[in-house]
Formats: C-alpha cells, structure tokens, sequence
C-alpha cells in the first residue's frame, strides 16, 4: 500500500516526480523478504497478492477522476490494471528474488569473502529480470484489448528533461525497466548493508556502481540532446485556440449559436489586426456541434477562411451515409471544399464504441455516454500535407491517441512534420486528468523528435517542442510557457488564445523509437518469459528425474 500511495503522488496532481526512485521500494522490500522457508509457488502466490494490492492502491488514486463519467469504471478499470502489478509481483517473488535473501541474512555465501562479487552478480541478474518483466507488461497493458499505456512509471518521470531524452531510443515504456533496475539494486544494496553492519564486515558493491554508470550514461546523453539546437527550421505562425465550452451545452441544440460564436470571437478578431500573418489555426476536438458536412457548417466555416489566407486544423465529425460517423480532424484553407481529413482510428471503447454490443448488451451501461450508434474506425495512418508558410505535414492524432506511442510513429515520414492533437478533456471535470493526459502526451515528441501542438476544449493547450520543453528555446529572452492553463490556481476550464510561433525542423531525425518502436520492451518482456519457461521446463525435469 506504501508503494502504491508513493507511486500516485509522482503524477499529477501531485506531481512529485523524484519519489519514483523510490517508489517500489516497499513493495520489492516485502516481497523479498518472504518466509525462506517457503516454495516458490507460496512465494509467487504472495508476490501476486502483495503486487495487486500496491496496483490497486495506485489506480483507484491515479485514476480517481473516473467517477466523472462512470462510477463503476473508476473501480473496475483499476482493479483490471492491478493484475499487471500482480503478474510482476509473483515474478519478482521468484525468478527476481536474490537467493541471499533466503536465510533471512544468515546465509553463508554472504559472510564469504570468495562470494562478494557473486552477490553483486546476482543483485544485478535479479534487477535486469524485475526491470525486463515490468516494461514488457506495461507494454502488453498498452496493446491487449485494444490498450491503456496511461501513466507507466516512465511517465512519472516527467519534469527530469534530461532523464527522459533517452526515450527516443527505448520508448517511455523502455524507461520504465531503467526504473525499475534501479528500485531493485538499491533494494538490495540497502538489505545487503544493514547486514554488513550488523557483521562489521562492510564491502565494496560493483552492483552499485553499475547503476550509478547507467544513470550517469543517461544523464549524459540527455544533456547532449537538450544542448543541441536545430539550426535549420520552418517558423509557423500559429494562433491556438482554447473553446472552453461545458460539456453540458457541447451536444445541446440550443447552445450551438453560442458555441459557433464562440469560436468566431476567439479567431477573428486576431485574424483581422493590421499586422496578423498567420499560418495556421487550431481548434480542438468535435469543436463544431453539427458534422463537416452540414450546410450551416460549411457557411460558417467558409466565412471564417474568406478573412485571411490561413490553414484551419480542427476537430469534427463526419456524419457519412451508408459508411459511418467519424471523429476526424479536418484541414481547410480559403473554403470547405479544400478539406482534407484524418479519421481517428484508434477508438475509446465505452466512450466512441461499445464492445460487442449486440451480443452483450448489458454492457452499454459501462459507456461514458448513452452511445446512439458507434463511431467508425478510420483506416488510414498518413499525414496530412500543410503549404503554409511552406510545405511541410502534420501528424493528426485525436484525443487519446497521444499516448500510444506505436500509432504516432507509423505516421513519420522523412519530411518536417509537426504533430497536432485535438482533444476534450472536458468529460473529466476539473480533475487531474488533463494534466495527466498532457504528460503522456509529451513523450511523443521526444520519441519521434517531432514539435507538437495540442488544442483542447477543456484541458490544456500549448506548444511542445521536441525534447518536451514547453518554453520557446529559441527566444532572445526567457519568457513563460506556452501553454493555456491557469495563472494562479491550476485550471483547465478556460477560454483563451494563444498567438504564438513554433519552429519545425527542416531536416528531421527519424528516431530508433520511430523505426523500431516498442521492441525494447517487446525483447525484454520476451527474455523475462523466457525465463520464465525455462523456470517451469526445469523443475519438470527435477520431478520426472
């Protein structure tokens, strides 16, 4: 339960990141330090037990804001996602257990000088196995049934930019197993210590000192990229805007006027100052009540873009006969016959769709909202060609769609690209979700080394750049961040502009992350279950012999 409490306050809306070095501390702590004389599948049984409880103590915090669409969602969801800590902790219980933990501290091999060196071995084969099965199931957690990588432990870890840059090598899922090495080995290295002292018989501990290296070679490299500027790049004038309508009044009819008006307030009066240039504007999910191709729609959208030349990138539905209703992202410039249009594919089951509706019914009533008909799942992963103020792309991503990593790098192509993600938090009140949803969202620009921008109804919209800084790194003189979010108090119900600038780089790297993807994790995860067979083949053996 002390690991579970510890690990939720290193996210939003607590946010205090450097208690995940320590967070699994008590968990690993009580799962070593088992009855010796217990077999391993007691020991794994009480691993599984131990493992579920700080899981499930972490979700039912992490996850609270929940209640706001689903009261039974915000107990059912985390009591599924336990079942991964649970999985961990009957591995860790065994095949991640340092066999000097087997005599309660009396065991020989500790006191033997011959030894030293193979206890530090050990420690270091236990933290590899324990920080390979913890990124391979959060991995799996973000792709069986259709995923939820929302807030893995690398995430946790995201006020540290220069930890985090190595993302872009191994994913955020990847910085989990540097985590979860590191919880292992100081673990270990504090048992080992107590009973140096008690035995006045202190010694050296190469385990350690490779822990110490590998952080070191991350900080390092981190350093490096955050140092080096990109020299050549596209500066987009960009007007983000904020709708803040309640969610309420987003499907009512007799709100629609008002939120059409909305909109025309927040744009057109900074498309039509004397010195307005801008390139490109941005509106957030589903921002229009009625579908692209509704004739009103198209009216008002076509006065907005007679205004001045620009791109309009926002979020819509299209309601297509005989096909579907898609949640898309539209791109016009100069009228709505230009439109250009991504449809979301990645769909949020109970919020977009309802699984197996027709043969289980009964589960409709899971469903955030009273689904009428499901929206329909696009196909295409392509981005979307932008010619102002030159020709570059954007990566379209909808909603939750910016936090699956695997998704946002099948768009990469070896161009300048700028993700876009439009979205509506507003489902979660003023809870800690936005926030949340921002810091899985931010690790996309650092595995793909590509610029965001995110416009949100209600949430938080600003500007990324591609190390997930979200100041103007570029500017002459330090100023705020570019974001819209509350000045003296944390909030995400408001209703702003942000006239702003973003730089794309001309000539960008095609990341590791963005050619391999997940397979860290997905090797690691393997070798972990390898072991795991291995395991099982060879007390088989023992019984049959």
């Amino acid at each position: 339960m002390l690991s579970g409490i510890i690990l939720s306050l290193c996210y939003p809306k607590f946010n205090l990141g450097g208690l995940i070095w320590i967070s699994l501390i008590p968990l690993i702590s009580a799962i070593w330090l088992g009855t010796a004389k217990n077999n391993s599948k007691t020991r794994a049984l009480r691993g599984a037990a131990l493992g579920y409880v700080t899981g499930l103590t972490f979700f039912l915090i992490n996850l609270s804001w929940l209640h706001h669409i689903h009261l039974a969602a915000s107990t059912l969801l985390p009591a599924f996602l336990a079942l991964y800590f649970a999985i961990w902790g009957a591995f860790a219980s065994t095949l991640g257990r340092p066999s000097f933990f087997d005599e309660k501290g009396n065991n020989d091999s500790f006191k033997s000088k011959k030894l030293i060196s193979a206890d530090s071995i050990e420690s270091l084969k236990c933290a590899f196995l324990n920080g390979s099965a913890w990124c391979g199931l959060e991995w799996l957690r973000g792709w069986l049934l259709t995923g939820f990588p929302w807030n893995g432990l690398g995430v946790g870890l995201r006020s540290d930019l220069v930890m985090i840059q190595i993302t872009d090598l191994i994913g955020v899922t990847g910085l989990s197993f540097v985590i979860v090495f590191c919880s292992s080995i100081l673990t270990s290295l504090i048992f080992r210590i107590i009973r140096e002292i008690k035995t006045s018989r202190l010694r050296a501990h190469p385990d350690f000192a490779v822990g110490i290296i590998f952080i070191a070679s991350i900080f390092i490299y981190g350093t490096k990229c955050l140092t080096k500027e990109e020299e050549n790049h596209i500066e987009v004038s960009v007007l983000l805007v904020q709708g803040g309508i309640d969610q309420d009044e987003k499907w009512d009819s007799n709100s629609a006027q008002k939120i059409y008006k909305r909109y025309w307030d927040l744009t057109a009066p900074y498309l039509s100052l004397e010195n307005a240039d801008f390139d490109l504007v941005v509106w957030p999910e589903s921002s229009l009540p009625y579908s692209l191709h509704d004739k009103e729609t198209q009216n008002y959208l076509n006065r907005i873009l007679s205004i001045d030349d620009f791109e309009l990138v926002l979020g819509l539905n299209e309601n297509i006969p005989q096909e579907g209703i898609y949640n898309s992202i539209v791109v016009l410039r100069e009228n709505t016959s230009t439109a250009k249009t991504y449809r979301k594919i990645h769909l949020v089951p109970f919020g977009e769709y309802v699984p197996l509706r027709s043969a289980l019914p009964f589960l409709e009533k899971l469903a955030s909202n009273a689904i009428g008909v499901d929206f329909t799942r696009g196909k295409k992963a392509e981005p979307i060609k932008m010619n102002l103020p030159e020709t570059y792309s954007i990566i379209p991503l909808v909603c939750f769609e910016d936090t699956f990593g695997d998704l946002a790098r099948k768009f990469i192509k070896n161009e300048p690209q700028l993700i876009v993600n439009v979205t509506n938090d507003g489902w979660f009140g003023k809870s800690a979700a936005s926030e949340q949803h921002l810091a899985n969202a931010m690790f996309r620009c650092i595995e793909l080394r590509r610029p965001m921008i995110r416009s949100a109804n209600t949430g938080i919209s600003c500007i990324i750049d591609s190390t997930g800084n979200f100041h103007d790194r570029w500017a002459s003189s330090p100023g705020g961040k570019r974001i819209i979010y509350g000045d003296t108090e944390k909030n995400t119900f408001i209703t702003s502009s942000l006239p702003e600038l973003i730089r794309i780089p001309r000539n960008p790297k095609t990341t590791l992350y963005a050619r391999a993807g997940d397979s860290f994790s997905m090797i690691l995860g393997a070798i972990s279950l390898i072991a795991v067979m291995i395991n099982v083949l060879k007390k088989l053996i023992r019984i049959k012999s």
